[in-house]
């Protein structure tokens, strides 16, 4: 096929064609499917194909014929085949993304315009990349921007209320602690304890939850034995709710992973069994394939159409409040996000005839040899 000027209006449409594919929202595969298309039709092709260095090399290894272009569009014959190929780089200033590979031949002059098409063709593909890298950082900044304002809401309403009572707590011993009874007294500060441990546990999962969505999460694992951890953990988490509590963690089983990510796994598994179940509670190991690590209560359980959403952020059963209880709808979540930090996972079942399990499975190299 010879190049002619009256031709020349059909290498201008394939410009065209290009122009338009840079100037909508098109992805890298479907502008190349145009491009190949349009090349096929301009030029009389009858088979043109795709090879990205961004994808598999079999991909090139298929087209021994590559080298023959170095910058610009070249003429080949296949050695095996004797099928004559036309090799059109994509390759410009902001780099090299391929080849496409076309079966026929076209003069000296179409390899000029073939060789400008590939560098047109690869400044539309980097900016079509670069397009969806901002895409992609917006809707990034959009949902961390979701997360602060659902930070700050819930900080807000959740704190409010218990530092309330705190404030009113100090105001009357400020004010008329010399005239209340022991009683009286007693029941103050058995109400600020129980406020001040709510303030407390929240703090504590608003700092993961920002250590969890900033991914700075800093994994070190190491050799140690849960039981141990345990034992020492929830004096710290429970104090006045120890009887309630039952652990039967082997004590000689020994993990190599992260002991603060499991901590909070089952320090937010335990607190969620005492504020929204019934004792006792019980930790517990098991092997069913992996190692698990299980937390059940005999209380209510879940209902079955909250299930679905148990380990979302920020949501909460409508009879959470049934027993008093008091929580911003992230325990569980943060949990899970821990469990899947360390490559493990949360599930939650029912028992029979009542209570909610919560097992924790660990990965297989999570078990210390």
């Amino acid at each position: 096929m010879s190049f002619n000027p009256g031709h020349l209006s059909t290498e201008l449409q394939v410009f065209s064609e290009l122009a338009r594919a840079a100037a909508g929202p098109s992805s890298v595969d479907g502008i190349l499917g145009d491009v190949c298309h349009e090349l096929g039709r301009a030029f009389g092709f009858t088979q043109v194909d795709v090879a990205l260095v961004t994808r598999d090399r079999s991909q090139l290894e298929r087209f021994p014929f590559l080298g023959a272009a170095r910058g610009n569009a070249a003429a080949s014959v296949h050695a095996e085949t004797d099928t004559p190929f036309v090799v059109v780089p994509l390759r410009s200033d902001v780099g090299s993304f391929g080849f496409i590979v076309c079966e026929g031949t076209v003069g000296e002059q179409e390899l000029d315009i073939l060789t400008a098409f590939g560098r047109m063709t690869a400044l539309v593909i980097a900016k079509t990349a670069e397009h969806r890298a901002l895409e992609q950082e917006m809707e990034e900044l959009r949902r961390l921007d979701g997360v602060k304002t659902d930070f700050v809401s819930v900080a807000s309403h959740e704190l409010r209320s218990p530092m309330a009572v705190v404030h009113g707590i100090a105001s009357t011993l400020h004010i008329r602690g010399s005239e209340l009874r022991e009683d009286q007294l007693a029941m103050l500060q058995a109400t600020l304890h129980r406020q001040t441990t709510r303030v407390v546990e929240l703090v504590e999962k608003l700092l993961d939850l920002s250590q969890l969505e900033a991914g700075a999460l800093a994994l070190a694992p190491e050799r140690f034995r849960p039981r141990e951890r345990i034992d020492a953990l929830l004096p710290n988490i429970a104090p006045d709710r120890l009887a309630d509590l039952r652990v039967e963690i082997a004590p000689e089983l020994e993990l190599y992973t992260d002991p603060h990510a499991v901590e909070r796994v089952l320090a937010n598994l335990v607190l969620n069994a005492l504020h929204h179940g019934r004792p006792p509670v019980c930790v517990r190991n098991v092997h069913n394939g992996a190692l698990q690590l299980v937390v059940e209560d005999s209380g209510p359980g879940v209902e079955p159409a909250f299930v679905p959403y148990l380990f979302d952020r920020f949501t909460r059963s409508a009879s959470a409040g049934d027993h008093g209880t008091h929580g911003a709808g992230l325990g569980l979540s943060i949990a899970q996000s821990y469990a899947r930090a360390i490559g493990g996972e949360l599930r939650y079942e029912p028992v029979e005839p009542s209570g909610a399990r919560f097992t924790f499975s660990l990965p297989a190299d999570a078990v210390a040899a």
